[in-house]
């Protein structure tokens, strides 16, 4: 019987596109930064204009294709990258990002998932911890936040305490619905040798501590998948649990805090993740378990048949990133009010349509930034050496 080594990294498989920073093997990620020519309108933004980029993070080096796109503040700066480790088997896709306010002391974050496994097992045990699993029993999210967050991501933190606490069921539903949809194109291919389950759970707390002599405010988000399978052991048969948490963090000064708020906002809400990019990274994972492909050569060779056959992603699995997306809503709810909501736009230029924040009287766009303002009679044209095009809400 087949064991399920190979879904440890494909079990959350929904959320690898915006989760994880580069493996130790594989090297730093492609990181973006705001070019010199994207601030020239940073120093003409006042309290009534808010300026917006798009921010795009393609998979250079595996399908070529982007992996995730969001909006972030013009004068914010933006790391991110998708990286590759070829020496695991299946090759494992990460990606991260890191948002931060011009001064710093603000950011947003997407942290790279960790790999989780328990099994009564020890032989289990052993096998999963050779191919990078922390051995931990399974918990909730709310727990894991709770006892493991500060300690592994803030370890030099003093003074923590818990301000806030959030469940997010919806966010939880979502992410299993995604996971159940991957999974069953996993299956297709590779079909399984065991049965499975696959479970979801979402939360969000939000903490005070003191780091660097200041005091700081962070609210995490964490939703975690849990792949929980039977299989033949060395006492016979038995239950292991792979689980691995997605984590989403936005940390700024207390007195700072309300005040970038609304920019935690509108990264997330305009956050998108590519749909055909998870749907490719789950086909190579499941061909290459099928055909136990494990020259790198073969499995980029892999890469490329998948990603030219140039297969439709069904709108079951778009919905499901749409809806997702729409859960996180619910993260604001309860800490902080007179957040704007989003206003759909049609952009001119690229010939779409774009979410932007509410609240503003008219939205600008030459093509790859957004200016919105509500001051009367106002034109980015004017004293600018870009073209703005005006975009029209919709209904």
């Amino acid at each position: 019987m087949r064991t399920p080594r190979f879904l440890l990294p494909l079990a959350i498989l929904a959320f690898v596109a915006c989760q994880a920073e580069p493996a130790s093997q594989s090297g730093n990620p492609q990181a973006t930064r705001p070019s010199s020519s994207n601030r020239q309108l940073s120093s003409r933004a006042l309290a009534n204009q808010l300026l917006l980029r798009k921010q795009a993070v393609v998979d250079q080096q595996g399908f070529g294709c982007e992996v995730f796109h969001m909006l972030v503040p013009k004068d914010w700066d933006f790391q991110g990258g998708v990286a590759w480790d070829i020496s695991r088997f299946p090759p494992e896709a990460k990606a991260s990002y890191r948002v931060s306010s011009p001064n710093g002391r603000a950011v947003i974050e997407r942290f790279p998932y960790l790999n989780m496994y328990w099994s009564p097992d020890p032989m289990l045990q052993q096998s999963f911890a050779a191919n990078g699993a922390t051995i931990l029993q399974p918990m909730q999210a709310d727990a894991f936040l709770r006892n493991l967050y500060l300690r592994h991501f803030r370890p030099d933190a003093s003074g923590g305490k818990i301000v806030d606490s959030q469940p997010l069921p919806e966010l939880a539903q979502r992410s299993l619905q995604i996971n159940q949809y991957l999974m069953g194109i996993f299956g297709q291919i590779s079909p399984f040798q065991f049965p499975f389950e696959l479970r979801s759970d979402s939360a969000r707390v939000r903490f005070q501590y003191t780091q660097g002599g200041r005091q700081v405010a962070e609210d995490v988000t964490a939703t975690i998948d849990y792949f929980i399978s039977t299989t033949a052991g060395l006492y016979g048969t038995v239950q292991s649990v792979s689980w691995s948490p997605s984590i989403t963090s936005f940390r700024a000064p207390v007195e700072e805090f309300d005040q970038h708020a609304p920019a935690y906002k509108i990264v997330i809400s305009t956050y998108w993740d590519n749909p055909r990019w998870a749907v490719e990274y789950t086909k190579l994972g499941a061909t290459l378990t099928r055909d136990q492909l494990r020259q790198q050569q073969a499995i980029f060779n892999r890469m490329q048949q998948i990603h030219r056959t140039q297969e439709e992603v069904s709108d079951m699995i778009y919905e499901g990133y749409q809806r997702r997306s729409a859960a996180y809503d619910h993260i604001f709810d309860n800490y902080i009010q007179s957040l704007r909501g989003l206003q759909t736009y049609a952009d001119p230029v690229n010939q779409l349509n774009v979410e932007l924040p509410t609240g503003y009287d008219n939205a600008w766009t030459n093509g790859s930034d957004y200016v919105l303002s509500d001051a009367p009679g106002f034109d980015p044209n004017l004293g600018s050496t870009q073209t703005w095009h005006r975009m029209d809400r919709q209904p």
